[in-house]
């Protein structure tokens, strides 16, 4: 499966960790799955994509994904988005979705991130909340 999904439920916390080719339709399924379907808009979440390719991932899904995870945003808590990224590649990717969600929008913080060490902090949470580094 290239999205692992573990949710910390204490932490109000989804953590995604990409692995191999993802997809538009895999980030897709994510937000029905998770922020739509199972209501847990009011979570943070972080997208570990050190470990992803990202090179099927296209606009026109893009704009599809952040036209369905906008609404979803609360309005009265901000939540946050922590991108973790270990190429540049990531990185451009990254900042189209969050110029997507925010046209669309889209409420929440969004960050990109190189160090995990660096999104935790942003986040307030430890390594203790997430389970050791992967």
């Amino acid at each position: 499966m290239p999205l692992e999904v573990n949710i910390y439920p204490r932490q109000r916390l989804i953590w995604v960790t990409g692995h191999d080719l993802v997809t538009d339709d895999d980030l897709l399924d994510y937000v029905k799955t998770y922020l739509v379907e199972a209501d847990m808009r009011t979570f943070d979440e972080v997208f570990d994509l050190q470990a992803a390719d990202l090179l099927d991932v296209t606009f026109e899904g893009l704009s599809k994904v952040a036209a369905t995870a906008a609404p979803t945003d609360p309005e009265e808590s901000p939540t946050k988005i922590g991108i973790l990224v270990s190429e540049t590649m990531g990185v451009g990717i990254s900042r189209m979705y969050q110029t997507l969600r925010s046209n669309k929008g889209g409420k929440r913080n969004l960050r990109i991130f190189w160090e995990r060490l660096e999104l935790l902090e942003w986040l307030e949470r430890s390594h203790d909340d997430v389970g050791p580094p992967t």
